[in-house]
Protein backbone atom coordinates (compact mmCIF):
# COMPACT_ATOMS: atom_id res chain seq x y z
CA UNK A 1 0.00 0.00 0.00
CA UNK A 2 2.69 2.42 0.77
CA UNK A 3 4.60 1.84 -2.19
CA UNK A 4 1.64 2.32 -4.37
CA UNK A 5 1.04 5.23 -2.79
CA UNK A 6 4.99 6.78 -2.99
CA UNK A 7 4.87 5.87 -6.68
CA UNK A 8 1.68 7.80 -7.16
CA UNK A 9 3.11 10.66 -5.57
CA UNK A 10 6.43 9.87 -7.26
CA UNK A 11 4.56 10.80 -10.80
CA UNK A 12 2.60 13.45 -9.82
CA UNK A 13 6.11 15.39 -8.26
CA UNK A 14 7.75 14.60 -12.01
CA UNK A 15 4.54 16.39 -13.55
CA UNK A 16 4.53 19.28 -10.74
CA UNK A 17 8.36 20.00 -11.11
CA UNK A 18 8.08 19.96 -15.01
CA UNK A 19 5.02 22.61 -14.75
CA UNK A 20 7.67 24.65 -12.19
CA UNK A 21 10.18 24.50 -14.76
CA UNK A 22 7.47 25.82 -17.73
CA UNK A 23 6.30 28.54 -14.96
CA UNK A 24 10.06 29.62 -13.41
CA UNK A 25 10.92 29.67 -17.23
CA UNK A 26 7.06 31.92 -17.81
CA UNK A 27 8.05 34.67 -15.03
CA UNK A 28 11.26 35.43 -16.39
CA UNK A 29 9.85 36.46 -19.69
CA UNK A 30 9.73 40.04 -19.83
CA UNK A 31 5.76 39.63 -20.79
CA UNK A 32 4.71 38.20 -17.27
CA UNK A 33 7.27 41.18 -15.60
CA UNK A 34 5.18 43.81 -17.49
CA UNK A 35 1.87 41.99 -16.25
CA UNK A 36 2.82 42.55 -12.55
CA UNK A 37 2.64 46.35 -12.65
CA UNK A 38 -0.53 47.18 -12.49
CA UNK A 39 -0.19 50.81 -11.73
CA UNK A 40 2.32 53.25 -10.68
CA UNK A 41 1.86 55.24 -7.20
CA UNK A 42 3.18 58.50 -6.36
CA UNK A 43 3.10 58.34 -2.60
CA UNK A 44 2.84 56.47 0.23
CA UNK A 45 -0.67 56.44 2.76
CA UNK A 46 1.53 54.92 5.47
CA UNK A 47 4.73 54.29 7.48
CA UNK A 48 5.01 51.35 9.86
CA UNK A 49 7.19 52.28 12.62
CA UNK A 50 10.69 50.66 12.11
CA UNK A 51 10.28 49.73 15.70
CA UNK A 52 7.57 47.20 14.99
CA UNK A 53 9.40 45.26 12.39
CA UNK A 54 12.55 45.59 14.30
CA UNK A 55 11.28 42.73 16.59
CA UNK A 56 10.97 39.91 13.35
CA UNK A 57 15.12 39.89 13.60
CA UNK A 58 18.26 39.39 16.07
CA UNK A 59 20.84 40.15 12.97
CA UNK A 60 23.06 42.66 14.47
CA UNK A 61 23.96 46.11 12.39
CA UNK A 62 27.34 44.75 11.66
CA UNK A 63 25.94 41.76 9.69
CA UNK A 64 27.06 42.27 6.08
CA UNK A 65 29.87 45.29 7.15
CA UNK A 66 27.30 47.13 5.24
CA UNK A 67 29.46 50.22 5.07
CA UNK A 68 32.03 48.52 4.37
CA UNK A 69 30.92 46.90 0.95
CA UNK A 70 30.17 47.99 -2.54
CA UNK A 71 26.64 47.16 -3.28
CA UNK A 72 27.58 44.81 -6.07
CA UNK A 73 29.70 42.60 -3.94
CA UNK A 74 26.95 41.96 -2.06
CA UNK A 75 24.83 39.98 -4.37
CA UNK A 76 27.80 37.55 -4.61
CA UNK A 77 26.84 35.88 -1.93
CA UNK A 78 26.05 32.04 -2.80
CA UNK A 79 22.48 30.28 -2.34
CA UNK A 80 24.38 27.60 -1.09
CA UNK A 81 25.01 29.41 2.49
CA UNK A 82 20.95 29.31 2.89
CA UNK A 83 20.78 31.42 5.99
CA UNK A 84 23.18 34.40 4.54
CA UNK A 85 21.08 34.64 1.61
CA UNK A 86 17.84 34.79 3.09
CA UNK A 87 18.78 37.11 5.19
CA UNK A 88 20.90 39.68 3.14
CA UNK A 89 17.86 39.24 0.48
CA UNK A 90 15.64 39.50 3.40
CA UNK A 91 16.35 42.90 4.27
CA UNK A 92 14.98 42.82 7.63
CA UNK A 93 18.74 44.07 9.22
CA UNK A 94 17.70 47.29 7.57
CA UNK A 95 15.59 47.99 11.61
CA UNK A 96 19.20 47.63 12.99
CA UNK A 97 21.19 50.21 10.99
CA UNK A 98 22.68 53.83 12.54
CA UNK A 99 19.61 55.68 11.56
CA UNK A 100 21.51 58.97 11.15
CA UNK A 101 24.62 57.95 8.80
CA UNK A 102 23.56 54.93 7.14
CA UNK A 103 20.57 56.78 4.49
CA UNK A 104 22.68 57.18 1.66
CA UNK A 105 24.61 53.73 1.46
CA UNK A 106 20.73 52.33 2.29
CA UNK A 107 19.36 53.97 -1.40
CA UNK A 108 22.64 52.58 -2.83
CA UNK A 109 22.02 49.26 -1.80
CA UNK A 110 18.35 49.25 -2.74
CA UNK A 111 19.29 51.18 -6.20
CA UNK A 112 21.37 47.97 -6.77
CA UNK A 113 19.44 45.68 -5.63
CA UNK A 114 16.67 46.96 -8.06
CA UNK A 115 19.06 47.34 -11.00
CA UNK A 116 20.00 43.56 -10.31
CA UNK A 117 16.63 42.41 -9.59
CA UNK A 118 14.05 44.51 -10.60
CA UNK A 119 12.77 41.40 -12.36
CA UNK A 120 11.81 37.66 -11.39
CA UNK A 121 14.45 35.37 -10.20
CA UNK A 122 13.87 32.34 -9.00
CA UNK A 123 16.01 32.52 -6.04
CA UNK A 124 16.05 36.08 -4.77
CA UNK A 125 12.23 36.15 -5.23
CA UNK A 126 11.43 33.26 -3.10
CA UNK A 127 7.75 34.06 -2.05
CA UNK A 128 8.76 33.87 2.07
CA UNK A 129 12.30 36.45 1.10
CA UNK A 130 10.09 38.16 -0.79
CA UNK A 131 7.60 38.83 1.83
CA UNK A 132 10.21 40.04 3.99
CA UNK A 133 11.79 42.53 2.10
CA UNK A 134 8.42 44.31 0.92
CA UNK A 135 7.85 44.28 4.89
CA UNK A 136 11.52 45.56 5.43
CA UNK A 137 11.38 48.18 3.04
CA UNK A 138 7.88 49.68 3.93
CA UNK A 139 9.08 49.71 7.36
CA UNK A 140 12.01 51.53 7.30
CA UNK A 141 11.28 54.14 4.84
CA UNK A 142 13.09 57.37 6.58
CA UNK A 143 16.48 55.53 5.33
CA UNK A 144 14.59 53.68 2.33
CA UNK A 145 13.03 56.38 1.01
CA UNK A 146 13.42 60.16 2.66
CA UNK A 147 15.29 63.00 0.49
CA UNK A 148 15.19 60.42 -2.84
CA UNK A 149 14.87 61.71 -6.12
CA UNK A 150 12.04 60.64 -8.44
CA UNK A 151 13.82 58.71 -10.31
CA UNK A 152 14.86 56.61 -7.21
CA UNK A 153 11.44 57.02 -5.73
CA UNK A 154 9.86 55.40 -8.88
CA UNK A 155 11.65 52.42 -9.02
CA UNK A 156 11.66 51.86 -5.50
CA UNK A 157 7.79 52.26 -5.83
CA UNK A 158 7.50 49.80 -9.02
CA UNK A 159 9.25 47.18 -7.44
CA UNK A 160 7.43 47.08 -4.27
CA UNK A 161 4.12 46.62 -7.02
CA UNK A 162 5.65 44.03 -8.43
CA UNK A 163 6.79 41.94 -5.66
CA UNK A 164 3.28 42.29 -3.70
CA UNK A 165 1.40 41.51 -7.11
CA UNK A 166 3.56 38.51 -7.85
CA UNK A 167 2.78 37.22 -3.95
CA UNK A 168 -0.65 37.81 -4.00
CA UNK A 169 -1.18 36.00 -7.66
CA UNK A 170 0.97 32.88 -6.43
CA UNK A 171 0.41 32.64 -2.63
CA UNK A 172 -1.87 29.53 -3.40
CA UNK A 173 1.00 27.50 -4.60
CA UNK A 174 1.85 27.82 -0.55
CA UNK A 175 1.09 25.14 1.94
CA UNK A 176 -0.81 26.14 4.92
CA UNK A 177 2.33 27.73 7.60
CA UNK A 178 4.34 30.38 8.83
CA UNK A 179 5.61 31.09 4.90
CA UNK A 180 1.79 32.16 4.24
CA UNK A 181 1.62 34.31 6.81
CA UNK A 182 4.66 36.03 6.39
CA UNK A 183 3.32 36.47 2.54
CA UNK A 184 -0.45 37.68 3.57
CA UNK A 185 1.45 40.12 5.89
CA UNK A 186 3.30 41.43 3.33
CA UNK A 187 -0.06 41.62 1.13
CA UNK A 188 -1.47 43.14 3.50
CA UNK A 189 0.71 45.85 4.36
CA UNK A 190 1.13 46.33 0.29
CA UNK A 191 -2.46 47.51 0.44
CA UNK A 192 -1.58 49.51 3.40
CA UNK A 193 0.89 52.34 2.18
CA UNK A 194 -0.57 52.02 -1.62
CA UNK A 195 -4.58 53.32 -1.79
CA UNK A 196 -4.56 52.04 -5.48
CA UNK A 197 -3.96 48.45 -4.21
CA UNK A 198 -6.59 48.05 -1.64
CA UNK A 199 -7.95 44.88 -3.45
CA UNK A 200 -4.67 43.23 -2.41
CA UNK A 201 -5.09 44.49 0.99
CA UNK A 202 -8.60 42.65 1.17
CA UNK A 203 -7.28 39.20 -0.26
CA UNK A 204 -4.62 39.45 2.38
CA UNK A 205 -7.03 39.78 4.99
CA UNK A 206 -9.08 36.85 3.43
CA UNK A 207 -5.91 34.32 2.78
CA UNK A 208 -4.48 35.11 6.28
CA UNK A 209 -8.48 33.93 7.86
CA UNK A 210 -8.04 30.63 5.77
CA UNK A 211 -4.60 30.38 6.94
CA UNK A 212 -5.32 30.59 10.70
CA UNK A 213 -8.56 28.40 9.70
CA UNK A 214 -6.57 25.25 8.49
CA UNK A 215 -3.06 25.37 10.10
CA UNK A 216 -3.94 26.27 13.78
CA UNK A 217 -5.53 23.89 16.10
CA UNK A 218 -8.37 24.55 18.45
CA UNK A 219 -5.76 25.59 21.39
CA UNK A 220 -3.64 28.03 18.78
CA UNK A 221 -0.93 25.42 18.53
CA UNK A 222 0.63 25.00 14.69
CA UNK A 223 -0.56 22.01 13.10
CA UNK A 224 3.18 21.01 12.71
CA UNK A 225 3.43 20.48 16.20
CA UNK A 226 6.97 22.70 15.61
CA UNK A 227 7.39 25.15 18.70
CA UNK A 228 9.61 27.09 16.53
CA UNK A 229 6.54 28.13 14.43
CA UNK A 230 4.73 29.03 17.32
CA UNK A 231 7.45 31.80 17.86
CA UNK A 232 7.49 32.83 13.96
CA UNK A 233 3.56 32.78 13.86
CA UNK A 234 3.25 34.99 17.16
CA UNK A 235 5.69 37.76 15.73
CA UNK A 236 3.87 38.33 12.08
CA UNK A 237 0.10 37.67 13.60
CA UNK A 238 1.40 40.86 16.37
CA UNK A 239 2.99 43.09 13.91
CA UNK A 240 -0.37 42.83 11.67
CA UNK A 241 -2.22 43.82 14.26
CA UNK A 242 -0.04 46.21 15.43
CA UNK A 243 0.12 47.86 12.02
CA UNK A 244 -3.91 48.18 11.67
CA UNK A 245 -3.83 49.92 15.06
CA UNK A 246 -1.00 52.54 13.86
CA UNK A 247 -2.85 52.77 10.39
CA UNK A 248 -6.22 53.08 12.18
CA UNK A 249 -8.05 50.63 10.86
CA UNK A 250 -10.64 48.05 12.07
CA UNK A 251 -8.92 44.79 13.71
CA UNK A 252 -10.56 41.69 12.40
CA UNK A 253 -11.98 39.15 15.48
CA UNK A 254 -10.45 36.42 14.27
CA UNK A 255 -7.10 38.13 14.55
CA UNK A 256 -7.35 38.97 18.22
CA UNK A 257 -8.54 35.67 18.95
CA UNK A 258 -5.19 33.78 17.40
CA UNK A 259 -3.19 35.95 18.93
CA UNK A 260 -4.68 35.27 22.63
CA UNK A 261 -4.59 31.67 21.88
CA UNK A 262 -1.10 30.86 20.01
CA UNK A 263 0.18 33.17 22.49
CA UNK A 264 -0.75 31.19 25.55
CA UNK A 265 0.97 28.45 23.59
CA UNK A 266 4.15 31.13 23.55
CA UNK A 267 3.70 31.50 27.48
CA UNK A 268 3.61 27.74 28.15
CA UNK A 269 6.61 26.79 25.89
CA UNK A 270 8.44 29.89 27.32
CA UNK A 271 11.36 28.70 29.61
CA UNK A 272 13.55 30.72 32.17
CA UNK A 273 16.70 30.25 29.90
CA UNK A 274 14.44 32.19 27.04
CA UNK A 275 14.50 29.22 24.98
CA UNK A 276 12.05 26.86 23.56
CA UNK A 277 11.93 22.93 23.53
CA UNK A 278 13.54 21.27 20.64
CA UNK A 279 10.84 19.46 19.13
CA UNK A 280 9.69 18.92 15.90
CA UNK A 281 11.83 20.69 13.45
CA UNK A 282 12.60 23.44 16.21
CA UNK A 283 16.10 25.20 16.46
CA UNK A 284 17.27 27.61 19.43
CA UNK A 285 15.80 30.68 19.63
CA UNK A 286 16.50 33.07 22.20
CA UNK A 287 13.58 35.23 22.86
CA UNK A 288 14.50 37.69 26.04
CA UNK A 289 14.27 39.99 23.33
CA UNK A 290 11.35 39.95 22.20
CA UNK A 291 9.70 39.44 25.81
CA UNK A 292 10.35 42.78 26.20
CA UNK A 293 8.72 43.89 22.84
CA UNK A 294 5.60 42.21 24.04
CA UNK A 295 5.88 44.08 27.52
CA UNK A 296 6.49 47.17 25.84
CA UNK A 297 2.89 46.90 24.02
CA UNK A 298 1.42 45.56 26.91
CA UNK A 299 0.75 42.01 25.92
CA UNK A 300 0.08 39.38 28.30
CA UNK A 301 -0.13 35.67 27.48
CA UNK A 302 -1.43 33.73 29.99
CA UNK A 303 0.78 29.88 30.95
CA UNK A 304 -2.15 27.79 32.96
CA UNK A 305 -2.02 24.62 31.09
CA UNK A 306 0.35 21.70 31.36
CA UNK A 307 0.56 20.12 28.03
CA UNK A 308 -0.63 22.03 24.76
CA UNK A 309 -0.47 19.77 21.42
CA UNK A 310 -0.03 16.92 23.34
CA UNK A 311 3.89 17.89 24.38
CA UNK A 312 3.79 18.17 28.26
CA UNK A 313 5.46 20.68 30.74
CA UNK A 314 6.29 20.33 33.87
CA UNK A 315 7.73 23.41 36.04
CA UNK A 316 8.89 23.39 39.71
CA UNK A 317 10.44 25.99 41.71
CA UNK A 318 14.09 26.12 39.16
CA UNK A 319 12.98 22.77 37.13
CA UNK A 320 11.48 22.36 34.06
CA UNK A 321 10.48 19.09 31.59
CA UNK A 322 9.17 18.76 28.51
CA UNK A 323 7.85 15.56 27.01
CA UNK A 324 6.51 14.86 23.27
CA UNK A 325 3.46 12.25 23.69
CA UNK A 326 2.03 13.18 20.09
CA UNK A 327 1.29 11.81 17.05
CA UNK A 328 3.02 13.07 13.67
CA UNK A 329 1.09 15.67 12.15
CA UNK A 330 -0.63 15.58 8.82
CA UNK A 331 1.85 15.29 5.88
CA UNK A 332 1.18 18.79 4.56
CA UNK A 333 2.73 19.63 7.97
CA UNK A 334 5.46 17.46 8.22
CA UNK A 335 8.39 19.74 6.53
CA UNK A 336 10.44 19.57 9.21
CA UNK A 337 8.94 16.71 11.98
CA UNK A 338 11.19 14.61 13.61
CA UNK A 339 10.64 11.24 14.94
CA UNK A 340 11.30 12.10 18.63
CA UNK A 341 8.12 10.28 20.10
CA UNK A 342 8.83 10.22 24.21
CA UNK A 343 11.85 12.71 24.43
CA UNK A 344 12.35 14.57 26.59
CA UNK A 345 14.08 17.57 27.64
CA UNK A 346 15.22 18.85 31.25
CA UNK A 347 16.11 22.38 31.77
CA UNK A 348 17.42 23.25 35.83
CA UNK A 349 18.05 26.95 37.04
CA UNK A 350 18.19 28.41 33.12
CA UNK A 351 20.84 25.71 32.16
CA UNK A 352 19.59 22.64 29.79
CA UNK A 353 20.19 19.31 31.05
CA UNK A 354 18.89 16.72 28.79
CA UNK A 355 17.98 18.15 25.37
CA UNK A 356 17.52 16.96 21.72
CA UNK A 357 19.43 17.59 18.95
CA UNK A 358 17.91 20.34 17.73
CA UNK A 359 17.02 20.64 13.03
CA UNK A 360 19.87 20.96 10.55
CA UNK A 361 17.57 22.89 8.62
CA UNK A 362 20.64 25.56 7.11
CA UNK A 363 23.53 22.99 7.34
CA UNK A 364 23.06 20.25 4.47
CA UNK A 365 20.17 17.49 3.13
CA UNK A 366 22.47 14.82 4.97
CA UNK A 367 22.51 16.15 8.61
CA UNK A 368 18.56 17.31 8.25
CA UNK A 369 17.98 13.74 7.84
CA UNK A 370 19.94 13.09 10.52
CA UNK A 371 18.20 15.20 12.58
CA UNK A 372 14.81 13.93 12.00
CA UNK A 373 15.92 10.31 13.21
CA UNK A 374 15.19 9.14 16.51
CA UNK A 375 18.50 8.46 17.54
CA UNK A 376 18.83 12.32 17.45
CA UNK A 377 16.89 12.36 20.18
CA UNK A 378 16.23 11.60 23.98
CA UNK A 379 14.46 8.67 23.87
CA UNK A 380 14.50 4.68 23.16
CA UNK A 381 14.97 3.29 19.97
CA UNK A 382 15.19 -0.17 18.36
CA UNK A 383 18.02 -1.20 15.85
CA UNK A 384 19.34 1.90 14.82
CA UNK A 385 15.57 2.40 13.44
CA UNK A 386 13.10 5.57 13.50
CA UNK A 387 9.71 5.24 15.23
CA UNK A 388 8.15 6.40 11.61
CA UNK A 389 9.65 6.06 8.26
CA UNK A 390 10.16 9.36 6.16
CA UNK A 391 9.63 9.45 2.28
CA UNK A 392 13.27 9.36 0.76
CA UNK A 393 12.50 10.48 -2.48
CA UNK A 394 14.23 13.64 -3.52
CA UNK A 395 11.37 14.14 -6.31
CA UNK A 396 8.43 13.64 -4.36
CA UNK A 397 10.39 15.61 -0.94
CA UNK A 398 11.02 18.68 -3.27
CA UNK A 399 7.45 19.11 -4.04
CA UNK A 400 5.79 17.86 -1.05
CA UNK A 401 8.26 18.38 1.92
CA UNK A 402 9.76 16.03 4.04
CA UNK A 403 6.44 13.47 4.05
CA UNK A 404 5.96 10.23 5.56
CA UNK A 405 5.76 6.57 4.61
CA UNK A 406 4.69 4.99 7.67
CA UNK A 407 3.79 6.91 10.95
CA UNK A 408 3.69 5.71 14.37
CA UNK A 409 0.73 6.24 16.54
CA UNK A 410 0.27 6.69 20.45
CA UNK A 411 -1.81 4.23 21.41
CA UNK A 412 -1.82 5.26 25.24
CA UNK A 413 -1.38 8.80 27.33
CA UNK A 414 -1.68 9.72 31.10
CA UNK A 415 -0.80 12.67 32.96
CA UNK A 416 -1.85 12.95 37.11
CA UNK A 417 -0.27 14.03 39.87
CA UNK A 418 -1.07 14.35 43.39
CA UNK A 419 1.15 15.78 46.33
CA UNK A 420 4.16 14.05 46.26
CA UNK A 421 4.92 13.53 42.20
CA UNK A 422 3.70 14.57 39.00
CA UNK A 423 3.58 10.95 36.70
CA UNK A 424 3.12 10.81 32.94
CA UNK A 425 2.58 7.23 31.10
CA UNK A 426 3.03 7.20 27.39
CA UNK A 427 3.13 4.46 24.47
CA UNK A 428 3.39 4.30 20.77
CA UNK A 429 3.69 1.84 18.00
CA UNK A 430 6.35 2.87 16.05
CA UNK A 431 8.40 -0.36 16.56
CA UNK A 432 5.16 -2.72 16.50
CA UNK A 433 4.81 -3.16 12.77
CA UNK A 434 8.33 -3.82 11.89
CA UNK A 435 9.65 -5.71 14.73
CA UNK A 436 6.81 -6.64 17.49
CA UNK A 437 7.17 -4.53 20.21
CA UNK A 438 5.40 -1.59 21.92
CA UNK A 439 7.30 1.39 23.49
CA UNK A 440 5.71 2.44 26.49
CA UNK A 441 7.90 5.18 28.79
CA UNK A 442 6.84 6.47 32.50
CA UNK A 443 8.04 9.35 34.11
CA UNK A 444 7.87 10.34 37.93
CA UNK A 445 8.79 13.50 38.83
CA UNK A 446 9.01 14.13 42.47
CA UNK A 447 7.78 17.59 44.21
CA UNK A 448 9.55 18.05 47.56
CA UNK A 449 13.36 16.46 45.84
CA UNK A 450 14.87 17.58 42.15
CA UNK A 451 14.48 13.96 40.80
CA UNK A 452 12.77 12.10 38.30
CA UNK A 453 12.77 8.32 37.75
CA UNK A 454 12.13 6.72 34.63
CA UNK A 455 11.20 4.15 32.75
CA UNK A 456 11.33 2.22 28.98
CA UNK A 457 9.60 -0.89 28.63
CA UNK A 458 9.24 -2.91 25.42
CA UNK A 459 6.32 -5.41 25.67
CA UNK A 460 6.47 -8.09 22.62
CA UNK A 461 3.27 -8.06 20.98
CA UNK A 462 4.19 -10.64 17.86
CA UNK A 463 7.39 -12.56 16.69
CA UNK A 464 10.27 -11.44 14.88
CA UNK A 465 13.13 -13.74 14.05
CA UNK A 466 15.92 -11.84 14.03
CA UNK A 467 18.29 -10.06 17.00
CA UNK A 468 17.68 -7.19 18.57
CA UNK A 469 18.80 -4.27 20.32
CA UNK A 470 17.46 -1.55 22.13
CA UNK A 471 19.27 2.05 22.53
CA UNK A 472 18.18 4.53 25.50
CA UNK A 473 19.42 7.69 24.74
CA UNK A 474 20.28 11.36 26.90
CA UNK A 475 21.54 14.11 24.81
CA UNK A 476 23.50 16.07 26.87
CA UNK A 477 23.55 19.81 26.03
CA UNK A 478 26.96 21.24 25.00
CA UNK A 479 29.31 22.94 26.81
CA UNK A 480 28.63 20.48 30.11
CA UNK A 481 31.23 18.34 31.24
CA UNK A 482 30.16 14.61 32.13
CA UNK A 483 32.24 11.78 33.77
CA UNK A 484 30.73 8.19 33.85
CA UNK A 485 31.99 6.51 37.26
CA UNK A 486 34.01 3.72 37.90
CA UNK A 487 30.85 1.38 38.82
CA UNK A 488 30.24 2.19 35.39
CA UNK A 489 26.51 2.49 35.96
CA UNK A 490 25.56 6.61 36.82
CA UNK A 491 27.44 9.82 35.26
CA UNK A 492 27.98 12.74 36.98
CA UNK A 493 26.99 15.94 35.15
CA UNK A 494 28.62 19.13 35.97
CA UNK A 495 26.32 22.27 34.48
CA UNK A 496 28.07 25.83 34.12
CA UNK A 497 26.16 27.43 36.11
CA UNK A 498 28.17 25.35 39.21
CA UNK A 499 24.96 22.82 39.46
CA UNK A 500 25.70 18.76 39.85
CA UNK A 501 23.28 16.02 38.17
CA UNK A 502 23.35 12.14 38.53
CA UNK A 503 21.88 9.82 36.18
CA UNK A 504 22.07 6.47 37.08
CA UNK A 505 20.77 2.96 36.14
CA UNK A 506 19.70 0.07 38.22
CA UNK A 507 19.53 -2.14 35.23
CA UNK A 508 21.87 -1.22 32.76
CA UNK A 509 25.81 0.51 32.30
CA UNK A 510 26.49 3.65 30.44
CA UNK A 511 28.38 4.49 27.59
CA UNK A 512 29.19 7.76 26.53
CA UNK A 513 29.72 8.84 22.66
CA UNK A 514 30.40 12.42 20.70
CA UNK A 515 27.87 13.81 19.25
CA UNK A 516 26.76 16.60 17.11
CA UNK A 517 24.19 19.62 18.16
CA UNK A 518 22.19 21.07 15.31
CA UNK A 519 20.00 23.14 17.38
CA UNK A 520 22.65 26.64 16.56
CA UNK A 521 21.46 27.57 12.94
CA UNK A 522 24.66 29.09 12.33
CA UNK A 523 26.78 25.86 13.13
CA UNK A 524 27.51 22.71 13.76
CA UNK A 525 28.41 22.33 17.62
CA UNK A 526 29.69 19.32 19.07
CA UNK A 527 28.28 17.55 22.46
CA UNK A 528 28.04 14.25 24.14
CA UNK A 529 25.25 11.74 24.84
CA UNK A 530 24.92 9.02 26.95
CA UNK A 531 23.48 5.59 26.24
CA UNK A 532 22.18 2.23 27.68
CA UNK A 533 21.79 -0.56 25.26
CA UNK A 534 20.95 -4.00 25.52
CA UNK A 535 19.85 -7.15 23.58
CA UNK A 536 15.80 -7.38 23.79
CA UNK A 537 15.00 -11.54 23.60
CA UNK A 538 12.42 -11.61 26.61
CA UNK A 539 8.48 -10.86 26.45
CA UNK A 540 8.75 -7.26 28.23
CA UNK A 541 12.37 -5.47 28.58
CA UNK A 542 11.98 -2.83 31.32
CA UNK A 543 14.58 -0.23 31.68
CA UNK A 544 15.22 2.00 34.48
CA UNK A 545 16.96 5.36 35.04
CA UNK A 546 16.57 8.03 37.28
CA UNK A 547 17.88 11.42 37.13
CA UNK A 548 18.78 13.89 40.27
CA UNK A 549 20.42 16.94 41.17
CA UNK A 550 23.30 16.31 43.60
CA UNK A 551 24.24 20.08 44.06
Amino acid sequence: MHRLKSIKLYFFSIFKLSFLSFRNYYFKSSFYNKKLITFIPTRIFYSPSPYLSASLTTIGSNFYKITNTLPELLWQTSIKDRQKFENLHGFLWLTKLDRKNSKNITKDIIKSWINNFFNYDPDTWEMEITARRIIAWSSNTDITLEGSDSVYKEKFFLSLIKQSNFLSKNLNSLFYGPSKIICCAAIILSGMIFKENDLNYKIGIKELEKVIKNYFDEAGFPKSRNPEEVFICIKYLILIREWFKEAQKPIPDFLNEIIRKCGNCYALLSCSNKQFPLFNGATEINHKDYDIFLKTLKYKFIDKKHEIADLIKIKKKKLEFFIDCGNPPPNNFAKYYQAGCLAFELTSNKQKVICNSGYGKYLSPRLSSLSRSTAAHSTLYINDTSSCIFQKNKSINKVYGNSLVQKHKVINKNYTEDKDCYSIAASHNGYEKKFGYIHTRLIKILKKEDKIFGQDELKKTKNYSNSLIYFVRFHIYPNTRIVKTKAGNSILISLPNGEGWLLQSKTNDFEIEKNIFFGNKNKIINNESVSISGNISEEIISIKWEIKRVS
